[in-house]
């Protein structure tokens, strides 16, 4: 599936910051957002770009560290799921 996100971007706590758009393609239903977040990255290093900062310890659902909000959701809005543990098949092809 293909996905666009638009993920908070800011250099330091002086930098103003903004919002930065970025296509998601070929997305596993399988992967976990973290995992999808992870390739995103290795495409964003490829082409000589700062990979997209972001915690998470476990990677098991049972830390907490990997908290985001996801369409205005903490963790993306579904009910006892970390973020890691949040698969892509919860969302569409096309979402944003």
């Amino acid at each position: 599936m293909n996905l666009t996100l638009f993920i908070w971007r800011q250099k330091n706590s002086k930098d103003k910051g903004g919002m930065v758009k970025y296509e998601a393609r070929n997305v596993s239903p399988e992967m976990s957002f973290l995992e999808m977040l992870d390739v995103l990255n290795e495409e964003l290093e490829a082409k000589g770009e700062d990979p997209i900062a972001f915690d998470h310890d476990c990677r098991e659902g049972i830390c907490g560290s990997c908290s985001m909000v996801i369409n205005g959701k903490a963790h993306g809005g579904q009910e006892g799921t970390t973020t890691c543990q949040l698969h892509m098949r919860k969302f569409k092809e096309g979402d944003k």
